[in-house]
């Protein structure tokens, strides 16, 4: 029941159409009253909310409160409800009417809509003047809202003005009250559910309420603006950014840009204030450059005028608070907006007062990380920046004027972003570091060598001007055993920011390196301690390895290998030391080759060099030995091989005496042995420039193979071979063993074109890899076999020899294909180990491309066991799987169907196993396989389709089966794909049949998903 104060604020009335009786209001809340033995309804409400209210009781008051709301008498509540001076009963009252308006719509007599428009516009004006909380009113602002869009889409809008006539009433309403209802009311627009133009016509009314200049205006125009509270600001913010997101005209918001700017010397908003000026310029209709006149040049007068004092505050207070956060986001904002304009104005100073502003930023006191996040947010304008100036008409010399400028922008962002790039010394904090923060910053580091490189192609070599002669100077006083002023780590930061550079830095004579590389630079670094700066150095040196490779003298460059190798001598330096080492001789080989006497004493030294390097360090001498004339490299290879072959058979005789150290020392000697392999091939650029004639090539392998014969290479080859044999015969079954074995395979066979001195042939090692196999098939075996076949491959052997290698892949293929089925021949198998299966294809694909008469000789059994385990591929869930089986069956079927002499044995195999096929093809297009999938489907379908003609009836027979039975491939959906399909001869035909079938029985046909989404089709 209602209390007499109650009683007294139930204005306005019920309209008749609305009203309820008393006794029917008391009666609903009667039949909660059971619960809680209370004797109103609004004590049930409250009852809920209080503390002592058990969790249980509360939940059923609520399911009762709410199967009240839904009852038709549920719109009498609505006025009490509000005009109650409880705020929860009241929020309950509005809620009440949104549910009403939302779900029971159909209830209401649309009649009387204006009834119900008017008695909630009255309610909410009333609740407004007395004050009720921010809750309840945004939620009559939702009813209103709702109400609104149920009467608008109608054919003849009964509420044209609704936004207009709601803010009348809110007139004289607090002054936060206009900006909540315009939050809300533009919300739920966006996210109504209407379709189309009627979405359109609903908000085209807004106009008249869509000007924030206007209701800010009018709500303020006797008041001066600093009087205005600061709850009042923020509301109208937040309401003019829901309105910028929603999408303002562009003539509303250049006459808001004006107030926003002015509302920025407000302190308590202007965190608010920069964030929608941040939407309108990222956002809105004026985003992407537009509106420069109305928007970017008053933001650059704001700052030039003073906005800019607000870094030199933070800079002063070594600090960055919340305003000055949000202002340097305003900066990148604008940045990104304007970033052609300000280039084409470069020299406007507002302009410069900008870029300084945000140098400043980007070079904010501190660590990225630790003490400031704002440096990192403005490196993608930057970076942005100089991709304009390279756009846009641009150039270097005297006669554009505003080059100096960008160049003293440039060349300061240049020193700006190395001394961001300094890690902290011990004393400045950094042993107080984790190692997310270590991360954290070692990513801004590569953000930062990023900036450098498009810095880079706008200055060039000039960029190295505030660098190196900087390097210099605060090198020159250095001997060893001292600290240069400021220590090590700005060296560190210069030297890193050389080395994110390298890959924009072209490969001929540079000054500037020439000095990095020198004497005063490289050569009065730190040989001993300084682990961080060392690392760098090291780092760099590898990183420019082939710039090296241009120098006409190699003094520079043996004065980075004696850096390089005097490293070695630190252990915590051994990674990035063998790493140096091992680019530097790759991509030096001929001149550091005159030199390879001094890698006499590295080799000596090779028992120090931790075992997981030492694969690197040999690399890198038989890189140096390979640029020797051949013959001058056979004894070197032999002196460094032999020994490394003798320790790994002593390693194997004490297999059976010391298993696990034997095998990690296994491990061990075969990833050195692959780096050998890896140094002695050659590394001739494919996208080298250079021409070399089919003589030259045919001089070279004859060279290559002479030296090849050389009694000592083929006995050391043979070693090899034996040393291979017996360690596939003990570890066959262990994966580090197999993954050492498979890598050093991989470095040492090749095309006879690429043959070194130590590549072995690949027939002999193609049946090591099937008695491996034969122990346990793996993908890894798999692998190697395909790579083996290929090498195998008769384009690259004479006819003579042709049979005796077609006898080595048709017995290797024998082999494999009874190992593997035998692997995947049981239930669930192949689910199982789905990278056995791809390799298996993948292999299967290649004999038949290279020998097609392999795979027809197998014996029937066998290959009827082969196209049963293929076929099963094809239904496969794991999509890769599925795309190699299909890409075998279709070479298999395409090679056979070319060799005239294989066609009888291909028909009498595709006779038996072709309904099967044509099923499991079937089945995965209508459906059953991943769609990604369907253009290898597809493919092999066409292909049968023209080249059975039995085809046809198994397609027919398939379709029409019960198994087929998607209701929505219906007969003529059927009728239609196998007609096209059938008489098409056209496969482009057939493959746009198959795939409209596709999306028919996954219904997605005639969806713009499904023809977007569609999987490239074979043509």
């Amino acid at each position: 029941m209602l209390n007499g104060s109650e009683q007294e604020l139930q204005q306005p009335s019920l309209p008749t159409f609305m009203s309820i009786s008393p006794s029917d209001v008391e009666q609903a809340a009667n039949e909660l009253d059971a619960h809680c033995n209370l004797p109103a309804y609004t004590q049930i409400i409250q009852r809920i909310y209080l503390p002592q209210t058990d969790s249980a009781t509360s939940q059923a008051l609520q399911r009762d409160l709410v199967e009240l709301q839904l009852r038709p008498e549920a719109w009498g509540l609505v006025v009490p409800f509000l005009n109650s001076t409880d705020p929860q009963i009241q929020f309950f009252g509005a809620h009440t009417a949104q549910l009403k308006i939302a779900r029971d719509w159909e209830q209401w007599p649309i009649t009387n809509a204006h009834a119900l428009r008017d008695l909630l516009l009255n309610l909410t004006t009333q609740a407004a003047a007395r004050g009720v909380s921010r809750v309840v009113m945004r939620k009559l602002y939702v009813a209103l809202s709702a109400l609104a869009l149920r009467l608008c889409p109608l054919d003849k809008p009964l509420w044209q003005d609704w936004i207009k006539d709601v803010l009348s009433g809110l007139v004289q309403a607090p002054i936060e009250c206009a900006p909540d209802f315009l939050c809300i009311a533009v919300e739920e627009v966006r996210s109504a559910d209407l379709l189309g133009t009627a979405k359109y016509v609903e908000v085209d009314p807004f106009e008249p309420l869509s000007s924030f200049n206007s209701l800010y205006a009018t709500k303020n125009s006797h008041d001066k603006q600093d009087d205005v509270p600061i709850n009042g600001r923020l509301a109208w913010l937040k309401a003019a950014e829901a309105w910028v997101n929603w999408g303002l005209p562009g003539d509303e918001l250049t006459s808001l840009v004006p107030i926003l700017i002015d509302l920025l010397r407000n302190q308590d908003s202007f965190v608010a204030t920069c964030d929608v000026l941040g939407d309108i310029l990222s956002r809105s209709s004026l985003s992407e450059g537009k509106g420069t006149k109305a928007l970017t040049e008053p933001l650059l007068q704001w700052i030039s005028a003073g906005g800019s004092l607000i870094l030199q505050e933070s800079l002063a207070t070594s600090s960055v608070d919340e305003i000055s956060h949000a202002f340097c986001k305003l900066l990148v904002a604008i940045g990104e907006h304007s970033t052609e304009y300000l280039v084409r104005n470069v020299v406007d100073p507002n302009v410069q007062t900008f870029l300084r502003t945000m140098l400043g930023y980007t070079g904010f006191p501190g660590w990225y990380g630790a003490d400031e996040e704002e440096s990192e947010m403005t490196l993608q304008f930057w970076s942005s920046f100089q991709d304009v100036i390279l756009d846009s008409d641009f150039s270097r010399d005297a006669t554009n004027s505003a080059w100096p400028t960008i160049k003293a922008i440039d060349l300061e962002l240049v020193t700006t972003l190395i001394q961001k790039a300094r890690w902290p010394t011990l004393q400045e904090g950094y042993r107080t570091w984790g190692q997310d923060q270590r991360d954290k910053f070692q990513a801004f580091r590569r953000d930062l060598g990023d900036t450098l490189i498009n810095t880079y192609y706008v200055v060039r070599d000039e960029l190295f001007l505030p660098v190196v002669p900087g390097l210099v100077q605060l090198l020159a006083p250095v001997v060893p055993g001292t600290v240069p002023q400021g220590g090590w780590e700005a060296i560190e930061s210069a030297l890193y920011s050389v080395k994110a550079l390298q890959e924009a830095i072209p490969s001929s004579r540079n000054p500037y390196l020439e000095t990095i590389f020198g004497p005063d630079v490289l050569g009065r670094l730190p040989m001993q301690g300084q682990d961080q700066i060392r690392r760098t150095a090291l780092d760099l040196i590898g990183a420019y390895s082939t710039w090296f490779h241009e120098l006409e003298s190699t003094d520079i460059l043996m004065n980075a290998m004696n850096y390089v190798v005097t490293a070695f001598s630190e252990p915590s330096l051994s990674l990035h030391t063998a790493r140096a080492l091992r680019d530097v001789c790759e991509n030096n080989r001929k001149a550091l080759s005159t030199h390879i006497d001094s890698f006499a004493t590295l080799y000596a030294n090779l028992p120090s060099i931790p075992d997981t390097e030492k694969a690197k360090v040999l690399q890198a001498i038989c890189s140096v030995i390979q640029g020797l004339p051949l013959k001058e490299g056979i004894g070197p290879v032999e002196g460094v091989v032999t020994p490394l072959v003798n320790s790994l058979a002593e390693t194997l005789s004490q297999a059976a005496e010391f298993p696990e150290e034997a095998r990690i020392a296994c491990v061990a000697r075969l990833q050195a042995l692959s780096g050998c392999a890896r140094g002695l091939t050659n590394n001739t650029d494919p996208l080298s420039n250079d021409i070399i004639s089919i003589e030259d090539e045919q001089e070279t392998i004859q060279l290559m193979e002479e030296a090849r014969q050389d009694p000592r290479m083929v006995a050391l080859r043979a070693d090899i071979i034996e040393i291979l044999t017996l360690t596939i015969r003990i570890w066959s079954a262990d994966a580090e063993i197999s993954e050492a074995v498979s890598e050093l395979i991989k470095a040492i066979t090749s095309l006879p074109a690429d043959n070194t001195l130590l590549s072995l042939p690949p027939a002999p090692i193609l049946e090591l890899v099937c008695n491996a196999a034969q122990r346990q098939i793996t993908q890894a075996w798999l692998s190697l076999a395909t790579m083996l076949t290929s090498q195998l491959g008769p384009a690259v052997f004479r006819t003579s020899i042709l049979k005796g290698v077609q006898d080595v892949v048709g017995k290797a293929t024998l082999l494999l294909v009874q190992y593997t089925l035998a692997a995947l021949s049981p239930e669930g198998a192949m689910d199982a180990n789905p990278d056995i299966v791809r390799g298996f294809f993948v292999y299967l694909m290649t004999v038949s491309t290279h020998f097609i008469v392999c795979l027809i000789q197998l014996p029937t059994e066998l290959m009827n066991s082969l196209m049963e385990c293929a076929i099963r591929g094809l239904t496969l869930e794991e999509r890769y799987s599925l795309v190699e089986a299909a890409k075998f069956l279709h070479t298999f079927c395409r090679r056979t169907f070319a060799i005239p002499e294989y066609l009888p044995q291909a028909k009498e195999i595709l006779k038996q196993h072709g309904p099967a096929m044509s099923r499991a093809l079937m089945l995965g297009i209508a459906g059953a396989s991943p769609r990604s999938t369907i253009p290898n489907l597809v493919e092999l379908l066409a292909l049968l389709l023209g080249k059975i003609p039995e085809h046809r009836t198994w397609m027919k027979e398939v379709l029409y089966s019960p198994e087929m039975n998607n209701p929505l491939l219906t007969r003529e959906a059927k009728d239609k794909f196998l007609y096209v399909a059938t008489s098409s001869r056209s496969t482009r035909q057939t493959c746009d049949a198959a795939n409209e079938f596709s999306l028919i029985a996954r219904g997605l046909a005639g969806s713009s998903f499904g023809y977007a989404s569609n999987p490239v089709l074979p043509r």
